[in-house]
């Protein structure tokens, strides 16, 4: 019996859904809107794609020109014929010239989903010996940092215009028939009014979501190719947006069984969207930023500063008169630009650097601790709101979150760590300061690049079973309610 009133129900969903004109031109131009979110998505990913491409490029026209120069020097006997800034033979000059290297996070297939951090976090490095430099937002004063959606991608399409198609695709499926004069037909019937109404709303989220698939799923193949369905990242997406959809309809179905009126249902279910998708994430942010502001970038660079200035105030005066007041060094003859004076800055940078450094490493650790705690107040927070959940979750699982974006960051600074090692003992020993050659060319500490797409720290599965258990709740309480009002 159960299956004959299914299939009777389907069918009529599927007129009454076809015979609203309306409700077929809001799809058809949500169609739209998604498609264009995933190509969005995908020419963000290809422009990164080729960046990465001309990265790779231009540090193998560096590497050729420093092992041609290298090999020309070596067979006019050591002598280099230019300025002596540009000897790659002295360590500090290649440190400074050709030894700088480039860090890069590799593209993650999924980012085509949701941008995440990726529209204010660099997914490049420069690095060189004194600095990681990522050429983007450099002179902005503020740290640069974006807890919510921000870029119009399908994250945004999901999370905040799909459940507006989600209200007019629901709000009146218990009113209209009040509204029809069909409701007292229904309590003559034999049937269960909550049983037909719960079926209702589960053919018509099984059509919701078998359509929305049916268009993402091929879409982001012809864009990225099919290897992202091999990925555990991909299937919890899956499972959080299907979810996501069912909470929104599991509240109409809530909504609906109170009998109100259709104008009613339909405010009630924006007001809802309004509370949960945009007051709260942004009553949220403004509270997290009071409570944790982010230093500006003034205050990390004057914290900079003054621990070099109080250096040279002190030790790196009497590393400085030792140095350069000695007679090999000859610094007191400024016309004249010895080997010892190349050797001399390799020293005095060498030394100031690791007070900048540590220095640098006090003041960036205030920044990242008052964003850490943002993003532990977020996470104990983000279950008020399915919209703020679903930011997050998409973010990590597309390998755009904070969290991947810092763990990129931190393995930047060990390579620039590694390259340190690697330059400050031939920088500053007398032996070897001005005997680079092609062996040391090759031994230059390369970035080994990989994608950041774990996402350990978000309890997927908790969350997914939380909300479960809440859609599940919703569902409960509108078949309650219907119930009683059949009774």
């Amino acid at each position: 019996m159960s299956t004959s009133i299914l299939r009777v129900l389907f069918s009529h969903e599927l007129k009454s859904l076809y015979r609203n004109r309306v409700l077929v031109t809001l799809c058809s131009i949500i169609l739209v809107v998604l498609l264009a979110s995933l190509w969005i998505g995908g020419s963000l990913l290809r422009k990164q794609q080729r960046t990465i491409g001309q990265i790779g490029e231009h540090h193998r026209v560096l590497a050729d020109s420093l092992n041609q120069r290298l090999t020309r020097i070596a067979a006019h006997g050591g002598t280099y014929p230019g300025f002596i800034w540009d000897d790659p033979t002295f360590a500090y000059n290649t440190a400074r010239n050709e030894g700088p290297q480039y860090a890069v996070k590799q593209p993650f297939a999924l980012q085509v989903l949701a941008t995440g951090q990726g529209d204010v976090q660099p997914f490049y490095y420069k690095v060189y010996i004194n600095k990681k430099q990522h050429l983007v937002h450099e002179s902005e004063i503020d740290n640069s940092l974006l807890q919510f959606v921000g870029t119009f991608d399908f994250s945004f399409v999901v999370v905040y215009l799909l459940p507006l198609l989600i209200i007019v695709f629901t709000y009146n499926i218990l009113s209209a028939e009040k509204e029809q004069g069909t409701w007292v037909l229904l309590k003559t019937s034999n049937q269960s009014i909550a049983r037909l109404m719960l079926y209702r709303v589960a053919i018509r989220y099984a059509l919701f979501l078998a359509f929305f698939w049916l268009v993402v799923g091929p879409v982001l193949t012809l864009l990225v190719g099919p290897g992202f369905l091999g990925t555990g990242n991909w299937w919890w997406l899956v499972g959080f947006v299907s979810l996501y959809f069912a909470f929104w309809f599991g509240l109409a179905f809530v909504v609906n069984s109170f009998s109100f009126s259709s104008n009613i249902n339909a405010m009630t279910l924006i007001f809802t969207w309004l509370l949960l998708g945009l007051l709260v994430p942004n009553l949220l942010h403004i509270g997290l930023s009071r409570a944790y502001p982010i230093p500006s970038r003034i205050s990390m660079s004057t914290a900079e500063r003054n621990a070099i200035n109080a250096y040279f105030e002190k030790d790196g005066q009497e590393l400085t008169k030792d140095v350069f007041s000695s007679p090999r060094t000859q610094i007191r003859q400024a016309s004249i630009v010895t080997p010892g004076m190349v050797y001399g800055y390799g020293v005095i940078v060498y030394k100031s650097q690791e007070i900048k450094d540590a220095a640098a490493q006090v003041a960036e650790r205030k920044l990242y601790d008052q964003i850490e705690r943002q993003q532990q107040a977020i996470r104990r927070w983000q279950l008020i709101s399915p919209a703020l959940l679903m930011q997050e979750v998409l973010a990590a699982l597309a390998g755009t979150h904070w969290h991947q974006f810092n763990q990129f960051s931190l393995d930047v600074d060990e390579f620039r760590r590694e390259q340190q090692r690697f330059f400050y003992p031939k920088m500053a020993s007398e032996a070897t300061y001005h005997n680079f050659d092609l062996q040391d060319a090759a031994a230059i500490p390369r970035f080994r690049p990989r994608t950041y797409a774990v996402y350990e720290w978000l309890r997927v599965g908790q969350s997914l079973l939380l909300y479960a258990g809440v859609v599940g709740g919703l569902l409960l309480l509108g078949y309650r309610n219907l119930l009683l009002a059949a009774r």
